[in-house]
């Protein structure tokens, strides 16, 4: 008996397990916090709301996409880019777990493929690197008697280049838009919770004047 009340005293010292965290739903970004060393996690998940009659599907390893019934396409998922402090490239990967639970991992434990798994300069953070960060070079400009005179250029022109924003909010869009260099035009289709981006008016990725207004269409 004395021994049955112990065990029972020691599970109530036990502290209980606490439940995974859910994944959060998918808004159209998938940012990741900044990584500061190898014990960071490598995962991060997200819930991907389907519509009656849609469904994800992996298609390549840093690829998804959305699908109604009958293979028609909604829209594109794609694996987010990431560098560490000096610019070098970090590998970043999808996965597909049925029915709308998709994962990105961030590769910055194995070190750089590249560099023969030599460790990142941490911290890893979201975007395109640089690959290899800031390098100087020594230039031989000609004698004083011989230099031809200075042509001044005039900088290039600020371009949008336009993101891909069909399964996105309104609200995740115009960030988008924005960091793109682009702005936000008319929205046409019902404005109510849960609405998403089924169209735009411009094709993602096609580089325009900056300021340029991109249309969009939503649907339940």
């Amino acid at each position: 008996m004395l021994l049955a009340l112990a065990a029972a005293l020691v599970c109530t010292a036990l502290p209980s397990v606490a439940a995974a965290e859910p994944c959060p739903p998918f808004d159209g970004a998938m940012g990741f916090p900044e990584i500061h060393g190898p014990e960071d996690p490598e995962d991060y998940c997200w819930e991907v709301q389907l519509e009656e009659g849609q469904y994800l599907q992996q298609v390549s390893e840093t690829e998804a996409k959305v699908f109604y019934e009958g293979g028609h396409e909604a829209f594109v998922i794609r694996a987010p880019l990431a560098h560490d402090s000096v610019g070098t490239t970090v590998l970043t990967t999808l996965t597909v777990a049925d029915p709308n639970l998709i994962t990105l991992t961030v590769h910055h434990r194995a070190g750089n493929p590249a560099g023969g798994g030599a460790s990142f300069d941490y911290p890893v953070v979201y975007g395109a690197g640089w690959e290899g960060g800031f390098q100087t070079a020594e230039v031989q400009m000609p004698p004083a008697t011989e230099q031809a005179p200075a042509r001044l250029e005039e900088p290039s022109a600020p371009q949008c280049e336009v993101p891909a924003l069909q399964g996105r909010t309104v609200k995740a869009a115009r960030r988008a838009l924005l960091l793109a260099g682009c702005q936000l035009g008319p929205v046409r289709g019902r404005r109510h919770p849960g609405a998403r981006i089924v169209k735009q008016y411009r094709p993602a990725f096609k580089v325009l004047p900056v300021g340029t207004e991109v249309g969009v269409k939503l649907a339940r």
